[in-house]
């Protein structure tokens, strides 16, 4: 009985700073890699920026990651805490499938996933995604992003899976200021 009455303070602190932290944080998207989705002004504006809320995923797992979600990540080819912004397009177990007729399709294996960029006019070669650096560990994914500011006048959920724009509605309400976040400040 002693054991778990000194244990038990120790798991009511845990509980209540795991309670205490916050849901989201703040990026900022440079380059034309996800547009049309997000920093759609870059391709009039080079040096155009988006803010954007991520939903951070302590332990990201694909219980709560879904297909078609914007999802912030840790690139797998840099050693610095580089962050990339991209679209989940497959999940361990699902079938890849090559344009090249020579390549044999194969299921991504257990705890990896897919992500590309956007950017239809780039090709392959020219932007950092799944085709560059093959598939990505789940544990690289941050967060999914839920909400894009260009302006004060221009912003709004950012598009992901149903299931995701559903479960993120709670966390925007607990979390989300909008007047604040879409306010002028530098986007560095």
């Amino acid at each position: 009985m002693q054991t778990t009455t000194a244990t038990l303070p120790t798991a009511v602190q845990k509980g209540l700073e795991a309670y205490s932290k916050e849901l989201t944080s703040v990026i900022y998207l440079s380059g034309a890699a996800m547009v049309p989705a997000l920093n759609a002004k870059v391709t009039t504006d080079a040096s155009a920026v988006e803010k954007l809320l991520v939903r951070l995923f302590p332990r990201p797992s694909f219980k709560d990651l879904y297909v078609g979600d914007t999802v912030a990540l840790q690139s797998p080819l840099s050693a610095e805490q580089q962050v990339l912004v991209r679209r989940l397009a497959a999940v361990e177990g699902e079938e890849m499938v090559s344009d090249e007729a020579e390549l044999q399709s194969w299921p991504l294996p257990e705890g990896q996933c897919w992500v590309l960029s956007e950017a239809e006019s780039f090709k392959a070669s020219e932007v950092i995604d799944s085709r560059s650096f093959g598939p990505l560990p789940v544990e690289n994914i941050i967060g999914r992003v839920v909400y894009q500011c260009q302006s004060p006048t221009e912003h709004g959920p950012t598009a992901n899976s149903d299931q995701a724009m559903a479960e993120d509605a709670v966390v925007l309400d607990a979390e989300l200021d909008v007047e604040k976040f879409c306010a002028s400040d530098n986007q560095t």
